[in-house]
C-alpha cells in the first residue's frame, strides 16, 4: 500500500517522494501544504474507492493514519 500511496503523492505533489514510514507526517514531504493535503486526500479517494469523513480528513496527519483508515475501509 505503501507503494501505491508514494506514486499518488509524488503525482499530486509533484516531487518525487522519500520512502515513507508509519510515523512519516505529511507535512514533512516535499511539496505539502493545505491545498496538496486536500488534492492529496481526493486522490486517495478514488483511487481506493472510499471515502473520508471530514473529521478524519482533519486529523489525519501521518502516513500510518492514513494507511490506517484504508485498511479499516478495505478490511
Amino acid at each position: 500500500m505503501n507503494d501505491t500511496l508514494r506514486t499518488l503523492f509524488a503525482d499530486i505533489l509533484q516531487h518525487p517522494m522519500p520512502v515513507f514510514t508509519a510515523s512519516t507526517a505529511f507535512a514533512d514531504l516535499p511539496g505539502w501544504d493545505s491545498v496538496a493535503h486536500l488534492a492529496l486526500l481526493l486522490a486517495v479517494e478514488r483511487h481506493f474507492k472510499i471515502a473520508f469523513t471530514s473529521a478524519q480528513m482533519v486529523q489525519m496527519k501521518t502516513i500510518g493514519e492514513m494507511t490506517a483508515i484504508l485498511e479499516a475501509h478495505h478490511g
